[in-house]
């Protein structure tokens, strides 16, 4: 028996397929897509966060789980990536695609709080967490992958993924699992802090 999706968002299929054609390899897989689209439809009217947009393929997994007043918010950096990330997601208007540092925006970032955040950027991931928990409402959930060896990754990017998968389990405000599945995801349930 497979757990491979077979229900995958029209317009994650097209996205994937431009991917493919311009060889852009970043993009999430099938699985871990369902399962982004699973855990956003328990946040009815919700705020969501994509930092890392690509070319938008998680972004149409995402909408599909999201319901009418649910809303997202889709950060990249790579203006070319934005602008064909928008073009995948044109015409749903529960969606906004930022051209951004991330860093900078989530630093920036004065509005309301978000309910769900899938970090698929490097310095988000490893680096500069702080930054994106600033933004985070209580309870939020929170979502990494490409935890897993993969063919594509810089000699210098394992030990960098050996490094987080150690501190996200000990992380003070997050109540975390580890999953070996798909490209390697964490899932985390985020607790603001107690003043």
């Amino acid at each position: 028996m497979s757990d491979f999706p077979i229900d995958i968002p029209e317009v994650s299929r097209k996205a994937e397929a431009r991917a493919v054609a311009g060889r852009f390899m970043m993009s999430s897989e099938p699985r871990v897509g369902a399962l982004l689209r699973t855990l956003v439809a328990s946040k009815p009217g919700g705020r969501i966060l994509e930092v890392g947009a690509g070319i938008g393929v998680g972004a149409g997994w995402m909408l599909d789980g999201m319901d009418a007043d649910a809303r997202l918010t889709s950060l990249e950096v790579h203006g070319r990536y934005a602008d064909v990330c928008r073009q995948m997601l044109a015409g749903d208007d529960r969606v906004e695609v930022v051209t951004s540092d991330a860093t900078e925006w989530l630093e920036a970032y004065d509005g309301e709080p978000f309910d769900f955040a899938f970090v698929d950027t490097t310095i988000t991931k490893f680096h500069r967490r702080d930054s994106l928990f600033r933004v985070l409402a209580d309870g939020a959930i929170v979502v990494a992958d490409d935890l897993l060896p993969q063919d594509s990754w810089a000699p210098e990017h394992p030990p960098r993924v050996e490094l987080f998968r150690k501190e996200i389990l000990v992380e003070p405000d997050l109540v975390p699992t580890l999953l070996d599945w798909a490209s390697g995801v964490v899932i985390a349930t985020y607790r603001k802090p107690r003043s």
